[in-house]
């Protein structure tokens, strides 16, 4: 059974309110550009809520997780042939106008109010500068150029002047460096209940802002070297970034109804619970066979007629022998992941590994590249033996690989393979052009042309806006980031 991916797209949005342990925080702002007055942790947990719902849902998560090939459609016995170049205007536009009105117009007020605030609630307004940098982040990899310095201005609505990319990213490294100089960890104002991730601890605040500032510049250096010596500076102190499995910023989610995972919930409505759409893809699954990765059974589930795992191409026609993705995955209590150790782990094991404001230093690459590996592996509860296992006999030594970064880029690609936005964003980075890892190949059915490289500016935004660029971007157009 499936259903078209416009049918998706189309209804996803009215799940996305109802789907996390935020309901609470519904209908609390009836005028958009006016805060009326709304304590600011109620506007923190709507935006929360809406940001989770519209990223691991069926407007972004699906459509971009087929993009970056990072999951199979199965063909016509399962999500439908031909439909992953078929972005559906739905998705580019429910996408824009949730992270723009839903999340980012909420952080703002929220911080407007907090600021104005007596006393002032420096440690909410930090909290909320911090989700915005990640939000903004984004949006900017998704859309390329986009509103920015005047986004959110109820003056100058709908025509805000857009940004180039670079300077997004330094607003998005501007909100972090605002909010970890507001963060006051001795006052007792600040956002707690509200705080799914980490329950008002302003010191994991802090950690996630430097780590977020750490990604960011990842992803400017190779356009920007200059982004090097703050990488350098990050590096020097590792401990002021997530450290630990204990920092993860996770969005939990529940078993009670109207609590799970907004991957489940889609399934749930959609497929009575049960993944009958995407599967194993070979651009993923080869790099994890040959070395019999223990995260193998927790990503992929058997085909129902298979005794083995088996992975298919991207548009290639799957059959009961193929492997799907995880019910494990899926499942209602699963968190959302938005930034983890493991993450932060293989791309410091990748700075070093380069040479990125420190001196190249491969042992130490390879510190950072363990413990990313076992993070992700333990993260995914990966059967124990085997990961030691595995990482005794199978994990690459980069003194000795031909081509160590590479590596590191394969194990980042495992690792985000269930998080599409990350995922994408890695794949574009990971080399220039016909250099990324891994090495994709127009999908059948897609139209000739170049790879898909982003999201096009929604219809609403074109008919709303003069400013937007000239010329409009296309699917296949590259971003200031992407080499």
């Amino acid at each position: 059974m499936k259903f078209k991916n416009k049918i998706i797209y189309s209804l996803v949005l009215t799940l996305v309110i109802g789907i996390t342990s935020c309901k609470k925080t519904l209908d609390i702002n009836t005028n958009p550009y006016t805060a009326n007055k709304v304590d600011p942790k109620l506007l923190f947990g709507y935006a929360l809520t809406a940001w989770d719902a519209a990223k691991n849902g069926g407007d972004v998560w699906i459509p971009v997780m087929l993009m970056d090939q990072s999951v199979a459609s199965g063909g016509n016995f399962g999500w439908g042939a031909g439909n992953v170049y078929d972005i559906s205007p739905y998705s580019t536009g429910n996408t824009w106008n949730t992270y723009f009105t839903g999340v980012g117009n909420n952080l703002k007020l929220a911080i407007k109010t907090a600021e104005s605030s007596s006393p002032v609630n420096n440690n909410a307004a930090a909290q909320c500068k911090i989700v915005l940098a990640q939000t903004i982040y984004e949006t900017t990899t998704l859309f390329g150029d986009i509103p920015f310095s005047e986004a959110f201005q109820a003056d100058l609505f709908p025509s805000p002047h857009y940004d180039n990319q670079k300077d997004v990213l330094e607003g998005v490294l501007s909100l972090c460096d605002e909010a970890i100089a507001q963060i006051d960890p001795n006052s007792p104002l600040k956002i707690t209940d509200y705080d799914v991730f980490y329950k008002g601890d302003m010191s994991k605040w802090i950690k996630l802002a430097n780590s977020i500032k750490f990604k960011t510049l990842m992803v400017m250096v190779d356009k920007d070297p200059t982004k090097a010596s703050a990488i350098g500076a990050l590096l020097a102190n590792p401990s002021s970034m997530i450290s630990s499995s204990a920092d993860n910023e996770l969005f939990p989610h529940y078993t009670a109804t109207n609590q799970e995972n907004p991957k489940y919930r889609l399934f749930n409505q959609y497929t009575n619970g049960s993944n009958l759409w995407f599967f194993a893809n070979s651009n993923v699954f080869d790099y994890m066979a040959p070395k019999n990765d223990p995260r193998i059974p927790k990503f992929f589930d058997k085909g129902p007629d298979a005794t083995t795992y088996k992975a298919v191409n991207t548009e290639e026609e799957a059959d009961g022998t193929t492997s799907l993705i995880s019910a494990y995955l899926y499942r209602k209590n699963a968190p959302s992941v938005i930034l983890s150790y493991q993450e932060i782990s293989l791309l410091e094991a990748e700075a070093y590994a380069r040479g990125l404001g420190v001196p190249q230093n491969l042992l130490t690459a390879q510190q950072f590249f363990a413990d990313g590996v076992k993070a992700s592996m333990d993260f995914y509860e990966s059967d124990p033996a085997a990961v030691q296992t595995y990482l005794t006999t199978q994990l690459p030594i980069l003194a000795t690989a031909t081509d160590p970064v590479k590596e590191i880029h394969i194990q980042q690609w495992i690792d985000l393979m269930d998080r599409s936005l990350e995922s994408f964003v890695q794949w574009r980075r990971s080399g220039p052009d016909g250099s990324e890892v891994p090495a994709l190949t127009l999908p059948t059915g897609a139209p000739a042309g170049p790879l898909i490289r982003r999201y096009v500016l929604p219809n609403s935004e074109i008919t709303a806006n003069p400013n937007i660029p000239v010329p409009q971007p296309v699917y296949t157009d590259k971003m200031w980031f992407d080499l």
